[in-house]
């Protein structure tokens, strides 16, 4: 009895371990004692394309690298294809769901795995829901999104249990006692098309993600796809101009172009408006990957980790007040690769009141200069650094800024402060967050010469270039003074703490010649003077070669010697060489 006891207890043993044995293996299952730092892991969420919405074709479920894994997230797909959650499988499609398609997360793993080394392997966790707006995925709105949710979208949203970002935290928890999660994957916007506050509702749930996962702020990548395409029949193409500002709130941040991503319009059948077809969907997916390759590459060779210098696009840079870009600095190695190292930087700010930087994003807050040194330390402990000059205008006559197409399409020449508007057309300035004018008494526009297409003056108080204006019209005259706390439109007053769209509108056909433009307290309608304690005033080489630029951030001599730069120039303010300084002669 006895031995048939100890036959038995060990028949069991021996068959529970072949059994979990089989399991293990049947699942891919990847879990070890610690993370593995070769097991790179990728958060992916979003609407429909990122679901799955394309075909899934006989090419699509062969060649699959067993180093490309996804882990199972819902638990339909048990019944469905064998897939347990929370286990990792070779990520042959569906990666999302039993019932979807093909995903830009199937050839974004298929194009890492192919370009690394044998021994890293890549895992994809999706999250995912049809017609979902961004704030089904935020760890607070999506309580008041799901109550306002129709019955299939509180469907989809309870696959995950009714909260889709606790689950994706729940997953990734899940995910890093096995791997490293090295970035995340967005395409989301179709049902939030137009939204300009989309960018800082993804920045919102990037920021908590990295919290709640104990990961570094910003230290991750966040890549989030276009949207269709006009040409390829798609309906929010209008998206991708804001998908576009996305670094310039999360600065580890990148947008996937969706250039020649084919939508799921075939021979006769009219496309959706919204989808890529199979092979728009493998081409946006390779372009993640190779945007991911390209920015996750490392360097091990003394002349691929030493920063030789730091480069700016431009050293002298024109914003307008209360606009946002990211700093446009870069680290150049001595073997010539660059990286963009705007939030790993450092910065000093000359005039913190004029400008100021958080997480690489340059912000001005109002009119006036500041100088900011970036300094930057390498891995190998070289110190380095480069300067950036800020001219902060609200009126500047650059192609950068002034729009000579606001309505209709028309042409701005710089060298010459030139608009043609198109035909009824308008072209100026557009200030997302709002101008305030409300400091100053008039608002001054100079022509140098009358114009002969009914140029008018007009001023928004409205995000909206239907909505109504105030208007002034030239006729003959060359110079337009606004009174701003007396502007009204139809009778209403127009608030000038608030202004969002300032330009000239025109019949079109002619030219109309800027002299200047700006905002002014003095009686007599005058630009204001310039304290003297913002001008510098040193010796410099006369030799040098200098640009100059008005205040108004307009290129007036170019490659210049600085001997010569008084030449044609009127007594004023002017940036030289990257300084401040008081032109008194006009020789």
């Amino acid at each position: 009895m006895k031995y048939f006891f100890l036959l038995l207890v060990s028949f069991v043993f021996l068959s529970s371990t072949l059994i979990a044995q089989k399991s293990i293996s049947g699942q891919q299952s990847l879990v070890t004692s610690k993370p593995d730092p070769n097991f790179h892991i990728y958060l992916c969420f979003g609407q429909s394309n990122m679901e799955g919405n394309a075909a899934i074709l006989s090419a699509d479920r062969v060649g699959v690298n067993s180093r490309f894994k996804v882990m199972t997230v819902a638990a339909d797909d048990y019944t469905h294809l064998n897939r347990s959650v929370g286990s990792w499988y070779t990520a042959l499609p569906p990666l999302c769901r039993w019932d979807t398609g093909l995903t830009p997360a199937d050839y974004f793993g298929r194009t890492m795995v192919d370009s690394l080394a044998d021994s890293i392997k890549v895992g994809v966790i999706v999250i995912a829901m049809g017609g979902s707006g961004i704030d089904a995925f935020d760890k607070d709105s999506f309580i008041s999104y799901y109550k306002n949710a129709d019955a299939w979208q509180k469907g989809l949203m309870n696959v995950y249990g009714g909260n889709p970002y606790a689950k994706m935290i729940e997953m990734a928890k899940k995910a890093q006692q096995v791997g490293i999660i090295k970035g995340i994957l967005l395409h989301q916007g179709e049902s939030n098309n137009m939204q300009t506050d989309w960018p800082q509702k993804v920045k919102k749930i990037y920021n908590n993600m990295l919290e709640d996962l104990s990961i570094e702020p910003n230290s991750i990548p966040l890549l989030a796809g276009e949207m269709l395409r006009q040409d390829q029949g798609g309906i929010c193409w209008g998206m991708n101009n804001i998908i576009a500002t996305l670094p310039t709130y999360i600065p580890n941040s990148y947008p996937i172009s969706s250039v020649g991503c084919t939508g799921n319009a075939h021979d006769t059948i009219k496309g959706d408006g919204f989808h890529f077809s199979t092979l728009g969907a493998r081409e946006l997916g390779k372009r993640y990957g190779l945007q991911m390759l390209s920015i996750s590459k490392t360097y091990t060779t003394v002349e691929g980790q030493t920063v030789d210098h730091l480069a700016l696009d431009n050293s002298n840079c024109i914003m307008l007040p209360g606009s946002r870009k990211k700093m446009p600095l870069t680290a150049v190695f001595a073997d010539g690769h660059t990286q963009d190292i705007s939030f790993r930087a450092t910065y000093e700010i000359s005039n913190p009141e004029i400008a100021r930087i958080t997480d690489g994003c340059l912000e001005t807050l109002k009119e006036g200069t500041a100088t900011i040194t970036a300094s930057y330390k390498g891995e190998l402990g070289e110190q380095k650094q480069v300067t950036l000059y800020v001219t902060s205008t609200s009126f500047p006559l650059t192609k950068d800024i002034f729009n000579p197409s606001i309505y209709a399409t028309g042409t701005f020449n710089e060298a010459t402060k030139t608009l043609r508007t198109g035909q009824y057309g308008f072209g100026g300035w557009s200030y997302s967050n709002g101008l305030n004018l409300s400091a100053y008494k008039y608002l001054v526009v100079k022509l140098a010469s009358a114009s002969t297409s009914g140029a008018s003056l007009r001023i928004f108080d409205e995000n909206n270039y239907w909505g109504g204006c105030a208007t002034y019209d030239f006729g003959s005259k060359k110079q337009i003074n606004v009174t701003l706390a007396s502007m009204t439109k139809s009778g209403t007053k127009v608030d000038p703490s608030h202004l969002y769209i300032i330009g000239l509108w025109s019949t079109g056909g002619s030219n109309i010649v800027f002299s200047d433009v700006y905002v002014t307290n003095n009686a007599d309608y005058s630009r204001p003077t310039v304290a003297l304690e913002d001008v510098l005033y040193t010796q410099e080489d006369e030799n040098e070669i200098v640009d100059v630029y008005n205040i108004m951030g307009m290129k007036v001599h170019s490659q210049i010697k600085r001997s010569e730069m008084r030449k044609d120039l009127p007594t004023g303010l002017y940036i030289v060489g990257r300084k401040k300084v008081m032109i008194m002669n006009n020789n």
